[in-house]
C-alpha cells in the first residue's frame, strides 16, 4: 500500500464537482442542512469544519438479548442528502464489511472480530498496485479498559479515535468521538451525537448509533476520507461489542441467581 496506498482517493470527486452534481432545488430540499453543530464541536478555535457526513447507523438498545446487530447495511449521506458511502455486511454473524462509493464501487474491506485482543483490519478493496499484498493492511488496536482506538498507516503516521462529552447550550449532554493525529493532537474528524444529530429513532442510550461526522478542512491531507469513515464505523461496532458483553454479564448473573434460588 505504501506511497500509493488507497490511491483511488485522487479519483474522488472534488468538493466543487460534488456541488455541481447536486441539484438542490431549495433550502428545504436538503435533509440535514438545518442541523447546527457549531456549539458542540471540540476545540472550535482550531477545528475548521469542512465536509459534513451523516452516518445513519441504528445501533442496538439496552434491553435485548446479546445477539449480533441485525443491521447489515449502514448508509452515509452528504449534507445535501445524497448518498456518499454504503457499508455492507454479508451476514449477521460476521463483523466484516465492505465500504462502497456509489460511483467508484468498493473501496475498503474491513475485517472485524467480536471479542478482546482481536484487531480490526482494513484493506483497499480495489486491487490496485501496492494493495492486497503483505503488509498493506491497517490494524487498529485499543488498550484494555480504554475505549480509545489507535491505528497506524503504512507511512508510519499514527491516529486515534477517542471519546469526549460536551454540553449543548441547553445543558444537554453531547457525545463526541474524535479522530486525532497522535503526534500533534490535531482533530481531523468528529462524530457528533446529540438530540439534533444522532440517527433518527435512536437515543443517547443506544450503542453504536450514528450521527453527524464533520471533517476538518485539512483532514484528507493526512487520511483518505473513506478510511476516516471506515474507522469511524469500527468505533460504532466496538460500542455494540461492549453493550453485548454487558448484556452477557447481566444474563449470566441472572442465571446464576436463578440457579441459586
Amino acid at each position: 500500500m505504501t506511497a500509493d496506498y488507497f490511491e483511488y482517493k485522487h479519483q474522488l470527486p472534488s468538493s466543487a464537482t460534488k456541488a455541481a452534481e447536486v441539484d438542490v432545488k431549495s433550502a428545504s430540499a436538503s435533509l440535514f442542512s438545518n442541523v447546527s453543530y457549531s456549539t458542540t464541536l471540540l476545540d472550535p478555535d482550531n477545528f475548521r469544519a469542512g465536509t459534513t457526513l451523516h452516518v445513519s447507523a441504528r445501533g442496538i438498545g439496552l434491553l435485548r438479548l446479546p445477539v449480533p446487530s441485525s443491521e447489515l447495511q449502514i448508509q452515509i449521506f452528504h449534507n445535501d442528502g445524497s448518498l456518499a458511502y454504503t457499508s455492507t455486511r454479508a451476514k449477521r454473524c460476521s463483523g466484516n464489511a465492505i465500504l462502497n462509493h456509489p460511483k467508484l464501487g468498493d473501496l475498503i474491506s474491513s475485517t472485524y472480530f467480536f471479542g478482546p485482543k482481536r484487531k480490526p483490519e482494513f484493506r483497499s478493496a480495489q486491487g490496485r498496485a501496492g494493495a492486497g499484498g503483505d503488509g498493506d493492511e491497517i490494524k487498529a488496536c485499543g488498550k484494555l479498559g480504554s475505549r480509545s482506538t489507535t491505528f497506524t498507516t503504512p507511512d508510519g503516521q499514527m491516529f486515534e479515535w477517542s471519546y469526549s462529552r460536551k454540553n449543548d447550550p441547553l445543558g444537554k449532554r453531547v457525545n463526541v468521538i474524535a479522530l486525532r493525529r497522535k503526534d500533534t493532537g490535531m482533530i481531523l474528524a468528529q462524530l457528533i451525537r446529540s438530540d439534533g444529530t444522532r440517527t433518527e429513532g435512536t437515543t443517547r442510550c443506544t450503542a453504536g448509533n450514528g450521527g453527524q461526522l464533520i471533517l476538518d478542512q485539512e483532514a484528507t491531507s493526512y487520511l483518505d476520507e473513506a478510511l476516516i469513515v471506515a474507522t469511524c464505523l469500527m468505533m460504532l461496532k466496538k460500542e455494540i461489542d461492549r453493550r453485548r458483553c454487558l448484556q452477557i454479564i447481566v444474563l449470566g448473573a441472572a442465571a446464576g441467581c436463578g440457579g441459586g434460588c
